[in-house]
C-alpha cells in the first residue's frame, strides 16, 4: 500500500486558515451561537474573535495543556497538574 507523508512534518495541521484546535473551537462556538441566538450568540462570536488572536500569541499545544491544568483531560504517563515534586 502506498503511504504519503506531508511535505513539512514540523508544520501543524491546518484547516482553512485555522489550526486544528482553532477549527474545532470555531465550529463549536458558531454552532452553539446559532442555537442560542440573540445577544448571547453574538457575544460568543465576539469572544471568539478576541480569543483567536490571544491564542495565536501562545505556544503550540497551549489549549491541551490548559485543559490538562484545569483537570478536563488527562495525558497518559503524565503527573497530575498539582504535582510539585518528581521522583524518577
Amino acid at each position: 500500500m502506498d503511504e504519503r507523508l506531508p511535505q513539512y512534518l514540523h508544520r501543524p495541521v491546518q484547516i482553512l486558515w485555522f489550526g486544528s484546535d482553532e477549527f474545532i473551537l470555531v465550529m463549536s462556538t458558531i454552532f452553539v451561537a446559532a442555537i442560542i441566538g440573540g445577544l448571547v450568540g453574538w457575544s460568543l462570536i465576539g469572544a471568539l474573535l478576541l480569543f483567536i488572536p490571544w491564542k495565536r500569541s501562545k505556544p503550540r499545544g497551549f489549549l491541551p495543556h490548559l485543559a490538562w491544568r484545569w483537570g478536563l483531560v488527562a495525558f497518559r504517563h503524565y503527573p497530575g497538574p498539582t504535582q510539585t515534586r518528581f521522583f524518577e
